[in-house]
């Protein structure tokens, strides 16, 4: 399995570079909105709950410590969002492919999962540069974080084909699991 994997090494990566360039192609502002898009999102919760609202977490006395924790459970769940609404219609937006080309059926989630964990990289990225100018950075215990990702990413996926496989005898509506998911979340 790993090695058919790593012979369409190509095949996935470019899956990966055509799905992050078509994202971002007929935008004003392009390839920026990688940065803009997950900043934004993490100055208005933090600035929201933190400062409008005021939420505090019980045992803490600064109002910001609110704001970094749902920034987390927000970049998590987006992480797994993601993975589950591109895996529901990854067989049918490249039945085309599937019917001409003669490539392993685990490239398709390898290259959505590819996709999502760049894009978390990217947000995370700049939520630990806010973490660093609040002075909050947890620092060598981020590594924990790494096996709570991986179980993340693997459910995903699991729920993500079984959606994508249920979509391709049922067709259900494109929205269903995003929808589901923002449900799931609140």
């Amino acid at each position: 399995m790993y090695r058919e994997l790593w012979r369409y090494r190509g095949f996935i990566l470019g899956s990966v570079q055509r799905e992050f360039s078509r994202r971002y192609s007929h935008s004003l502002l392009g390839p920026l909105w990688v940065f803009i898009h997950p900043a934004v999102t993490i100055a208005v919760y933090t600035v929201v709950f933190s400062q409008i609202l005021a939420a505090r977490l019980p045992g803490t006395n600064s109002t910001l410590d609110y704001g970094v924790f749902l920034c987390t459970g927000v970049l998590a769940w987006g992480l797994f969002a993601e993975i589950t609404a591109k895996s529901q219609g990854m067989f049918l937006e490249h039945a085309a492919l599937i019917k001409k080309l003669s490539f392993p059926p685990l490239s398709l989630p390898v290259a959505v999962v590819l996709n999502a964990l760049i894009n978390f990289c990217i947000i995370f990225a700049l939520f630990a540069l806010m973490l660093l100018a609040l002075g909050k950075f947890p620092g060598v215990t981020l590594v924990a974080m790494l096996p709570v990702v991986i179980v993340l990413v693997v459910l995903a996926v699991g729920i993500g084909l079984m959606m994508g496989v249920l979509n391709v005898f049922f067709v259900m509506r494109a929205s269903s699991i995003p929808c589901g998911c923002n449900s799931g979340f609140g």
